[in-house]
């Protein structure tokens, strides 16, 4: 997740037990298949916004609009300082509204339903109605420790990690329960069709939930700072390395680096893919910019 989640893990580890729950445990690591001469070919540059997306962890494209919008967490992202907001991006990376929602804490991962975007906010969950540009609801999760992203099913059911305590919620008719817990600091979530696909901090490790059993089990190991997860739609998914990294994951779990900016200390949050245009959104954190790439695979 941030910059300082190794710090707040810490803390938190002194005051809970750690589950004794059993997780299926990555045996191996699996080394990026170097199957292109530069990491950077099967990616293009096409837009970068204006630096003006503060601590920005978080994008997500609405096909219904079609425009970006971006969570910005503005400061440090466990401050309950009304710092935060979300902005409002075009497809050619112009800001059209820096300030589209403002007096959120910590915003950052996001997801949309039925013209509602639902962001999580340190240790709650804040509904925006999209055609009011307001915020709709609120629900404060007791318990929550630090939500990081959203995922939202086809019914609506809206999931969120709780990176700082272990274990996954759902939102759904207004209710909020709790949908697994003791699982190692989860981070990026993604549903796609009957994949429930989880990214964990600390085990630098993409898992799958299955809903049912709640058993978890490696899909994709040895990615450090595993964030963002996106499906290109094809039964193949990108994923986001936090300093920099994005790697093409295939459906066996075999990756390939295709990005690496750690060099250039632009970071990779909580990655979006667009399938209709094959562009690529990266948010960069403390960089304060969304960078968009064609996708070339």
């Amino acid at each position: 997740m941030k910059i300082l989640i190794a710090i707040l893990l810490l803390s938190i580890s002194l005051l809970t037990c750690k589950s004794s729950e059993q997780e299926t445990p990555v045996t191996s690591e699996t080394t990026p298949t170097p199957r292109r001469d530069t990491a950077t070919e099967a990616l293009t540059v096409l837009w970068e916004t204006d630096t003006l997306l503060k601590t920005v962890e978080s994008v997500i494209y609405d096909a219904a609009s079609q425009f970006i919008y971006t969570a910005n967490i503005n400061g440090h992202f466990m401050n309950k300082d009304g710092n935060g907001f979300i902005s409002k991006v075009n497809l050619a990376g112009e800001i059209v509204a820096e300030k589209w929602i403002t007096g959120l804490d910590a915003p950052t991962g996001l997801g949309i339903y039925q013209g509602k975007l639902y962001t999580t906010d340190i240790d709650r969950i804040v509904e925006i109605d999209m055609a009011k540009a307001a915020v709709s609801n609120t629900y404060a999760v007791k318990g929550a420790k630090a939500f990081n992203d959203v995922a939202v099913g086809m019914d609506g059911t809206v999931y969120c990690s709780d990176t700082g305590g272990n274990q996954i919620f759902a939102l759904k008719n207004g209710q909020v329960v709790l949908v697994k817990e003791g699982i190692d600091t989860p981070n990026g979530l993604l549903l796609d069709k009957n994949r429930f696909l989880v990214t964990q901090w600390t085990p630098r490790t993409v898992s799958m939930l299955d809903l049912s059993s709640k058993q978890l089990t490696p899909f994709a190991g040895g990615i450090t700072g595993t964030d963002g997860l996106a499906a290109i739609g094809d039964g193949t998914y990108l994923a986001s390395g936090f300093h920099g990294l994005i790697y093409h994951l295939a459906a066996d779990g075999s990756k390939e680096l295709l990005l690496n900016t750690s060099k250039e200390q632009i970071k990779a949050a909580d990655i979006d893919y667009i399938i209709s245009q094959k562009t690529l959104l990266i948010p960069t954190m403390d960089g304060n910019k969304v960078m968009a790439f064609k996708v070339a695979l």
